[in-house]
């Protein structure tokens, strides 16, 4: 039994199909699947059941699974030791997220304090996130709405905020002089909005479900910075996050309050214990939640004020 050969287990049994797991690894699928036969004759069992054209761990594969990652976690964590006493490898910490929440300044915030980390941060679709912490292929993934813990994979979620909406309006329109805003005041107005994908879009379709919202969207980006622009512009309408104001302070006297209490979302961060157990033993979680908590209480008093 060869850690290679461990490794292409663990992997074709996150992904649950032996294809895509040749794929990712670079290998023919026969050679996956005869590396796969081998272990299955070593042990003396079947770890695999058929599910269709995808494959499931059986309760035999689930407990060779739990035990073949943490041999590898630890050999990751060893090699990861070793360079970084040996100065040849800074930290990387990878980061997953479909919502910008905060997020420049927090990120700016934990390298002045871990100028040796590296913080890598990209754009994702939830599902990909999911695969991407089975896989390994991130450290963390901040969500809205949260991940869902998943047991049997290592996968945990701890919510770390709570995220309210706003309406942001071209200059000069005549809904700047309300207190709040409704979906039926906005009615005919032209919205500029994020992609289905998106946190924003995911924690909106069931408010704009329940109050029969039914907008003419003119443009779709996941860049905030292009949507800003945009309604300067007059293009439309936005519904944006609150706290974007941390960012751009400068939209502030664009925005009105939301005149529903449910627009907001939950934004979870999720890891791994599974594919890397330093994930839980890491810094980096203690301090977006401290981060969170020492600025929003500000940030919150301020914005409380918009709808009064």
């Amino acid at each position: 039994m060869e850690i290679r050969d461990l490794r292409f287990f663990c992997l074709t049994a996150e992904m649950e199909h032996v294809t895509k797991a040749a794929e990712k690894l670079g290998v023919a699928q026969p050679f996956l699947t005869k590396i796969i036969g081998q272990l299955e004759k070593e042990v003396g069992i079947r770890l695999f059941d058929n599910v269709g054209r995808r494959i499931k761990l059986n309760k035999y594969g689930e407990v060779f699974y739990s035990h073949a990652k943490k041999i590898l976690v630890e050999l990751d964590n060893l090699r990861d030791d070793m360079e970084r006493m040996a100065d040849r490898q800074s930290r990387t910490i990878r980061l997953l997220t479909n919502t910008e929440s905060l997020y420049p300044e927090m990120v700016l915030e934990y390298q002045k304090l871990h100028p040796e980390t590296v913080l890598s941060m990209s754009y994702a679709a939830r599902d990909e996130m999911i695969s991407a912490l089975r896989t390994g292929d991130t450290d963390f993934a901040v969500c809205s709405p949260p991940i869902g813990e998943d047991p049997a994979r290592g996968i945990k979620t701890e919510l770390v905020f709570k995220e309210h909406a706003c309406a942001m309006l071209p200059p000069g329109h005549p809904m700047l002089s309300k207190k709040m805003v409704s979906f039926d005041d906005m009615a005919g107005t032209d919205l500029i909005t994020t992609t289905p994908d998106s946190a924003l879009r995911m924690n909106l379709a069931p408010n704009m479900e329940k109050y029969n919202y039914h907008p003419n969207i003119v443009c779709e980006t996941n860049d905030f910075h292009l949507i800003i622009e945009y309604v300067l512009s007059g293009l439309g309408y936005a519904i944006i996050p609150r706290s974007l104001f941390f960012s751009v302070p400068s939209i502030r006297p664009y925005c009105v309050a939301s005149a529903y209490d449910d627009t907001l979302g939950e934004i979870g961060i999720s890891y791994s214990t599974v594919q890397n157990g330093s994930c839980a033993d890491s810094d980096f979680i203690p301090f977006v939640k401290a981060y969170v908590k020492r600025n929003i209480k500000t940030y919150f008093s301020d914005l409380d004020s918009m709808s009064q």
